[in-house]
């Protein structure tokens, strides 16, 4: 990796890539344990749409503040505040959890809408803080470096997830939808320790945030004025460039569909209509990480002859074509398969998307633009998040017109920029 870094700035990559993948990995463990808890062990998969749907709609205000306060601070202490800060709620809860025999639906609505705020910053702060430190002829080197380290993370995650929350059965654990036998029978973590394990690693991240020094390879001046002012010029400046505001958000539809999935309807598909349990849930997890490390080696090669709005569209048309698949009666081999499919679409059209919005939006703007995105992000999801909640489609096998819903949602992001294609690909780079 050490050939296109800045070399004032690569002991600084390497330490965020670390407290990236401590505190993700944890994290990872984490979102696996909540749905399906809501959905398998507390029995209330409605309850937890419901509790989406409250931590979304917060989301759509904590997404703009989030926005103007990574272009208005140090990226890196917003780095170390937040980590702070969900590490001190993840503790709490943890603790708690140690005095009550099963944690209740509220501490961990707690947690889940901790993890989600803190995800609304760190990506954007991510992306920006790279951007920030990174020359502008390896943009495209970085975000596919960051989806790698990422995804490899959550793979990993996802491994020790299944088997700290399912245990083993006679010495037998399930790995990638394989049994394998490890010799001994491992327990089952409860909830409470998985969410102390979560808080170690934040901490952990914090102390590796602390020690990054970077020199700026983009200098920027620390925006002043009021929030709503803050917010307001990146506002203005994708009015100003409409088409980078339909770009950034038609780009973003299949990555709203892959939220909805994997923070809701993922585990009640598993259960209602494949008749599964926890094992296969984070099997399908690990082929999802899988395909999105995948993406993130080998994206760029697979369409190397491709311009990156192509390449998006394709990835966008390819997870209708699977979602429709999904409405099927399909074998585990084929849902795992989806899931590789899925992930490398994801985190593709991810690398795709923000080496465009690095190539075409200042350093000094693109948290505050990246909010307007999240902002319109989460308002579709919990559009999506509200319908799909309803008890028609928890209910028996009625979860798959979800994912038919979900097909034609991706479909209608790929014809917006199919119509508006030429006209994305004449967009003048700043680099």
């Amino acid at each position: 990796m050490h050939s296109f870094l800045n070399v004032k700035n690569q002991r600084a990559i390497y330490l965020l890539f670390a407290a990236n993948s401590v505190s993700g990995f944890a994290q990872g463990i984490t979102m696996i344990a909540i749905p399906w808890h809501f959905s398998n062990v507390l029995n209330l998969p409605s309850a937890f749409g419901n509790v989406n749907i409250i931590v979304t709609m917060i989301s759509l205000f904590w997404g703009l503040y989030a926005g103007t306060l990574i272009d208005r601070h140090n990226r890196k202490h917003v780095f170390m505040l937040t980590s702070a800060c969900a590490g001190l709620v993840l503790l709490s809860v943890a603790l708690s959890g140690y005095f009550t025999e099963q944690l209740s639906a509220l501490p961990v609505s707690i947690i889940f809408g901790a993890t989600f705020f803190v995800y609304n910053i760190h990506y954007p702060n991510l992306f920006a803080f790279a951007q920030e430190i990174t020359e502008p002829k390896d943009y495209g080197k970085i975000i596919s470096w960051i989806e790698i380290q990422g995804q490899m993370t959550t793979a990993i995650s996802m491994a020790v997830g299944a088997i700290l929350y399912k245990g083993s059965v006679g010495g037998v654990i399930s790995l990638f939808g394989f049994p394998v036998n490890v010799g001994f029978d491992l327990r089952p973590w409860e909830l409470h320790e998985i969410f102390m394990l979560n808080a170690v690693t934040y901490f952990l991240a914090l102390l590796l945030t602390w020690r990054i020094r970077y020199t700026p390879i983009e200098e920027r001046a620390g925006e002043s004025g009021t929030i709503f002012q803050r917010f307001k010029a990146g506002y203005d400046y994708l009015l100003q460039h409409p088409l980078m505001f339909l770009f950034g958000t038609a780009s973003f539809f299949v990555f709203v569909t892959i939220l909805v999935i994997g923070f809701y309807l993922a585990p009640i598909y598993i259960n209602n209509h494949l008749g599964k349990g926890a094992d296969v849930y984070a099997s399908y997890e690990m082929y999802f990480a899988l395909g999105s490390m995948m993406a993130g080696l080998a994206v760029r090669q697979v369409f190397r002859n491709i311009n990156t709005v192509l390449a998006i569209i394709i990835m966008s048309l390819s997870v209708m074509v699977i979602y429709f698949i999904c409405m099927l009666n399909i074998s585990l081999a084929v849902f795992y398969l989806i899931g590789l499919i899925q992930g490398f679409c994801n985190a593709g059209t991810r690398v795709m998307r923000m080496t465009y919005l690095f190539h075409h939006i200042p350093n000094s703007i693109i948290g505050r633009t990246g909010g307007v995105f999240m902002t319109i992000s989460v308002t579709l999801r919990l559009i999506l998040l509200f319908t799909l909640s309803r008890t028609f489609f928890v209910t028996d096998d009625n979860v798959i017109y979800s994912f038919g819903i979900l097909a034609l949602f991706a479909l209608s992001g790929a014809v917006l920029m199919m119509i508006y294609y030429k006209k994305l690909l004449a967009m003048p780079s700043r680099a």
